[in-house]
């Protein structure tokens, strides 16, 4: 769906957090408006509103795009239960907007329609589920506020297995044969094979984007705290390699599917590769297509 104007400065981190996670799945499965709209049910509108964060989308439109981008359920549920708990925490007074794939979604203040979530439809005694609901929504919210492994101070240490600096939540902890397993960690990485050194076990795809016949992928390592880049099919393509904001920079070999990697995490890493006069580009939260015909860029 191309560049896009960065989030607003007032959304809940909950929000920001759900949003970008949207966008990932549309850019993954090459998606735009008029294509969700007619996949989803939901109108063209209604998903511009829900990409750019002016309304919370309700959960079956966020299903229905994890469906289509294969995402795991339980983990994207999290997600809209934390937004939806911040938007109601804004302004809990404030009226329900309708939901539904002929109507528009909650906008920032308002609370989440019963509708939009078939658990939490009212019954005889609906007020007492509804309260369970929201109470457990809360703590998910607390614990995504709090992000307990950012560091600093005691009480914000990373636990047992979460990576420094972890670029979202959840994270799920690794027991002590997984990070035996792994032979390097973090700098020590630099430039190794990430599957010789068994970096891939675990290993998450932190944003992808398809174009031209092929699929660009930039992955991160949890284990080995590593980022590198891949590309699906190595034909017809050059130049593929990572790069972070640090300057460091591994190319991936001629022929190669595959880069070695940087000791980073994936926030400060890029990945490019040029297919057909145009460099495909990902990032943690962003992705690009540039022309590069006549520029003698490779």
């Amino acid at each position: 769906m191309g560049r896009r104007q960065p989030l607003r400065d007032d959304l809940s981190v909950e929000a920001v957090r759900l949003v970008r996670e949207l966008r990932q799945y549309v850019d993954r499965c090459e998606l735009n408006a008029a294509t969700l709209a007619t996949k989803t049910g939901y109108s063209r509108s209604s998903w511009l509103r829900y990409l750019n964060g002016s309304r919370l989308p309700p959960w079956p439109a966020v299903a229905g795009l994890g469906r289509l981008a294969q995402a795991d359920a339980g983990h994207l549920r999290v997600l809209w239960e934390a937004a939806a708990q911040a938007w109601t925490r804004e302004n809990v007074s404030a009226p329900t907007a309708p939901s539904g794939p002929a109507g528009s979604a909650l906008t920032p203040g308002t609370a989440p329609s019963p509708a939009a979530n078939p658990s939490t439809r009212r019954t005889p005694r609906g007020t007492g589920i509804l309260t369970a609901v929201a109470a457990a929504c809360a703590m998910v919210a607390a614990v995504l506020l709090a992000r307990p492994w950012d560091g600093g101070t005691a009480a914000g240490r990373p636990p047992d297995g979460a990576p420094s600096g972890a670029p979202a939540w959840p994270w799920p902890l690794h027991d002590a044969m997984d990070r035996a397993a792994v032979t390097c960690r973090a700098a020590g990485c630099r430039g190794l094979d990430p599957y010789r050194k068994q970096c891939d076990r675990g290993s998450v795809a932190v944003h992808r984007l398809g174009a031209y016949g092929h699929v660009l992928t930039l992955r991160y390592s949890r284990l080995c705290r590593a980022s590198w880049a891949e590309v699906d099919t190595p034909a017809a393509t050059t130049g593929l390699r990572i790069s972070t904001t640090g300057g460091d920079e591994q190319p991936a070999a001629a022929g190669g599917a595959y880069t070695a990697m940087v000791g980073s995490g994936p926030d400060a890493a890029r990945a490019t590769v040029v297919v057909h006069g145009h460099q495909l580009g990902v990032g943690r939260y962003d992705s690009w297509v540039h022309d590069l015909t006549g520029s003698g860029r490779a």
